[in-house]
């Protein structure tokens, strides 16, 4: 049983990155202490909880994050789950760029081999394969794409270059992390694991009080990462992204089961009933598990359209709230997340 309580001020369960920046210590702190740890939150727009069987202070939890840091970020990003994140991208004509949008055969593969370690050795791969790769959506190459919609215009090039071919489906990433440009998670988890090196203080601040980067995007996961040119000294639109919370954020992604309808991707906290889609999680007092955690991000009340009708439910199951964060829309994708709001009570 949990006896020791740490607080983690800088992380706030009405905020988005707050909230999965503290997912993500609870995913890394139970690691490194090879214990049972859970988490909870002082109440509503509160401080995050860290319950652990020893006594830790901010200090010493903030180095049993860092142990994490990967050595070399651009080869190996995440070494609590090696050969994941550090995958070739195929390079098949029309491919996409990030390697975790890979075909669905290499997909099924190597779910097979991860988890086929995972009954033998307790390997933890398998689970974080599973919660970056979405074998629930595919798509098709941009090569096919593209011969379709020539021959959709009349054209003969396509049909000029001998039989049709099949398409090659490539699966989708987590919805959690919304690429723009050249962003992959990979590049985007390596960028933030190499300012937190670079800069010991960053990790620690994650906890305490957030360091904000100039010109570091921050993965898209805080929506004051993105500065116009009115909230800046100089009047030029600017990025201050937070890397230490950002790269304890991507580590709560191993929280999320992936869903998906074959053509979106989707998580079980993930609503997609609207324009833009949105992340909707609960905020508990009592100090729950991961288990226990996961088993709240999927309850289906948690995203019930009008939560103010299921109040005693709600209460009974332990919460104090639900939040909801949209998805900002960019010109060619989706941005940060939206501030939080609160959605009940």
């Amino acid at each position: 049983m949990n006896t020791h309580q740490l607080e983690l001020p800088a992380l706030h369960s009405d905020d988005p990155l707050g909230f999965l920046a503290a997912l993500g210590v609870l995913e890394l702190a139970e690691a490194a202490l090879d214990q049972t740890v859970r988490l909870s939150w002082r109440g509503l727009a509160a401080p995050a909880v860290l319950h652990t069987e020893q006594f830790l202070t901010l200090t010493q939890l903030a180095e049993l994050l860092a142990g994490f840091l990967p050595t070399e970020p651009a080869k190996e990003p995440l070494p609590a789950a090696p050969g994941i994140l550090g995958l070739p991208r195929d390079t098949s004509p029309g491919a996409p760029n990030d390697a975790l949008r890979m075909p669905i055969e290499q997909a099924h593969r190597l779910l097979r081999d991860f988890a086929t370690a995972e009954r033998l050795d307790n390997d933890p791969r398998a689970r974080w394969f599973a919660a970056l790769v979405n074998q629930l959506c595919v798509t098709p190459a941009k090569r096919f794409k593209d011969e379709r919609q020539q021959e959709q215009q009349g054209a003969t090039a396509a049909a000029s270059a001998g039989p049709p071919q099949g398409p090659v489906w490539y699966t989708e990433s987590t919805p959690l992390f919304a690429a723009s440009g050249q962003m992959t998670l990979a590049n985007n988890w390596a960028k933030a694991a190499e300012l937190c090196r670079r800069q010991d203080a960053h990790v620690s601040a994650a906890l305490t009080g957030w360091i904000r980067v100039p010109d570091y995007t921050g993965a898209n996961l805080d929506h004051r990462s993105t500065g116009d040119a009115a909230m800046t000294g100089d009047g030029k639109p600017s990025q201050q992204g937070v890397p230490g919370a950002t790269w304890l954020a991507l580590h709560a992604f191993a929280a999320f089961r992936l869903t998906g309808d074959t053509t979106r991707s989707a998580t079980t906290a993930w609503d997609t009933s609207v324009d833009l889609p949105a992340l909707i999680w609960p905020v508990w007092t009592s100090a729950l598990s991961r288990t226990a955690i996961r088993a709240l991000l999927e309850h289906p009340l948690v995203r019930a359209d009008n939560p103010a009708r299921f109040d005693e439910p709600l209460t009974n199951l332990g919460l104090v709230g639900i939040c909801s964060a949209t998805r900002t829309k960019l010109s060619n994708s989706y941005g940060p997340f939206e501030p939080g709001q609160v959605l009940w009570p």
